[in-house]
């Protein structure tokens, strides 16, 4: 069944929800579409433990930029108006409920929904083959370029994540004609290549038809490059989507998966990017 999640991650001050607390919290909320609606992104001060240089250098929180934030009593009511009667999603999702299971203690709210939770780190291990299950080694195989351990960067890949096995686990069906059923007997991971940026790949792909096709990259000074895309290739076919091999107008090759690939033909895509980095 399709319906309306959040997507939503935790920075913390250590592992454990009793003796560290919140530092940040990130998420994003989606439709049932896969629409994004809106965000929640907001610092919090800690009250009972400190942010320790190791958390700084994996987060790039430090105990400075907390000083004048709310604290978690003042935070977590309107987090959870923003998540109300949401499916929850999240990587390592016993993690962040166990940080806002004890929150909820804390503050001594008394009338919080249950709630329902989807973890990408577990269908990820059920429904991909991967080296490593990390979030921060995943968003390579999704194409997302942006910071890890941010809780927003986080909810972003994590949101790509949930998405790419939604459509693995309930794949579209598609009416095929009787030349086409042969081929469907081919392996989910044979490998083939689409020459030239013909209407017929762009269906395929999920593309506009008429606009030309654009690849951003995050330069060193964190601006963002936008490259005409010039030729793509499938290099991989996948129960849901591809792996891409595209021709940069400079002849520059880049892989990227088909998924984020149309999200970067979106308007927004680099306004909604470079928000959160």
């Amino acid at each position: 069944m399709i319906q309306k999640y959040v997507v939503f991650d935790f920075e913390t001050t250590g592992l454990s929800a009793q003796k560290n607390e919140i530092i940040q919290i990130g998420a994003v909320k989606y439709d049932e579409e896969n629409n994004e609606i809106s965000r929640f992104n907001q610092l919090i001060k800690p009250q009972r433990s400190y942010v320790s240089a190791d958390i700084s250098r994996l987060t790039g929180i430090y105990s400075r930029d907390l000083l004048n934030q709310p604290v978690i009593n003042d935070v977590l009511p309107d987090f959870l108006n923003f998540i109300q009667g949401h499916l929850l999603v999240a990587h390592n999702a016993p993690f962040d409920v166990g940080f806002l299971y004890q929150a909820i203690i804390d503050c001594q709210i008394r009338d919080a929904e249950r709630f329902e939770v989807y973890d990408t780190l577990t269908e990820a291990r059920r429904l991909m083959k991967a080296k490593s299950y990390k979030l921060e080694n995943l968003k390579d195989f999704l194409g997302i370029s942006v910071r890890s351990h941010d809780a927003l960067n986080d909810c972003l890949v994590t949101g790509l994540l949930y998405q790419h096995l939604q459509k693995i686990e309930h794949p579209q069906k598609a009416l095929v004609t009787s030349d086409e059923a042969e081929d469907e007997q081919l392996s989910l991971f044979t490998s083939f290549q689409d020459e030239g940026i013909t209407e017929t790949l762009r269906r395929k792909l999920g593309l506009p038809l008429t606009k030309d096709l654009v690849y951003y990259k995050q330069a060193t000074d964190k601006s963002w490059q936008v490259l005409d895309v010039i030729g793509i290739s499938i290099s991989q076919e996948y129960s849901a989507g591809f792996s891409l091999c595209l021709t940069l107008f400079d002849n520059e090759k880049v892989n990227i998966h088909s998924d984020f690939f149309v999200q970067m033909q979106k308007k927004n895509f680099v306004t909604d990017i470079s928000e959160v980095l």
